[in-house]
């Protein structure tokens, strides 16, 4: 009894998630060419999001700015990016040498790892669609190495993403409760930001200056929000 009981927890659990429609094949299939093909993509921007993660890094140090250089959403993200193509990596050469290491990760692993890549995919669209249409400012990025910077991870983000979501197999939910996740992310970076307010005295976006704007960034955050599940679901080719 205590067996069967233990079984349906299980079910329960892996169905609310969405679990079970995550074919563990997806995470280290190639939609193009075979799994050594993709294993070597995935080696290639590994390399590259690397590179410039660590070149953004020691720019700011060099600048004095490095104080602040993860209170930007944009870093994080980044971050997040270059952790999904390390695991990925790992996870589809590892398949080239006949092991299964993904489906040997506890369930909860294997939810963070589609978490992963579904929030590189969406916060990757939403962060750099935001930059370019509301706060690029060509004059904040003088030469060629700060613009290189500016546009790896403000473009070569999504490049990045795109080519191995549809050079792989990896695929989004759908389900309401990926969204909620994303969006509570979303929400407790909100909070940090305002703790960085708190502790440092400045805002890390504009629009989200309240002693400017008021009630106003109350409907900034909402539409950000919305935002995110617009995305979310508009991305059908990929969905699937």
């Amino acid at each position: 009894m205590d067996e069967y009981n233990e079984k349906d927890e299980f079910d329960r659990w892996h169905r609310a998630l969405r679990l079970h429609r995550l074919d563990t094949r997806r995470v280290t299939a190639a939609r193009i060419a075979g799994p050594g093909f993709l294993a070597l993509l995935r080696l290639a921007l590994f390399a590259y999001t690397l590179t410039v993660w660590i070149s953004a890094i020691v720019y700011d140090a060099q600048h004095g700015a490095m104080s602040g250089h993860f209170a930007y959403f944009t870093y994080l993200c980044y971050t997040g990016l270059v952790a999904y193509f390390a695991s990925a990596l790992v996870h589809t050469a590892s398949a080239c040498r006949g092991r299964a290491t993904f489906t040997r990760m506890p369930r909860a692993l294997r939810l963070l790892h589609w978490l992963l890549f579904e929030s590189v995919l969406v916060y990757a669209v939403v962060v750099s669609v935001l930059f370019w249409a509301v706060l690029y400012d060509a004059q904040a990025y003088a030469g060629g190495r700060h613009r290189w910077l500016n546009a790896s991870v403000h473009a070569g983000n999504v490049a990045g993403i795109m080519v191995d979501a549809a050079a792989g197999g990896m695929t989004l939910s759908g389900h309401w409760s990926h969204v909620l996740a994303l969006e509570a992310v979303a929400l407790a970076y909100v909070a940090l930001a305002y703790v960085n307010r708190a502790a440092n005295g400045w805002f890390v976006y504009g629009f989200l200056d309240y002693e400017r704007l008021g009630w106003r960034v109350l409907g900034i955050i909402v539409g950000l929000l919305a935002a995110l599940a617009v995305v979310y679901y508009a991305l059908p080719t990929i969905s699937r």
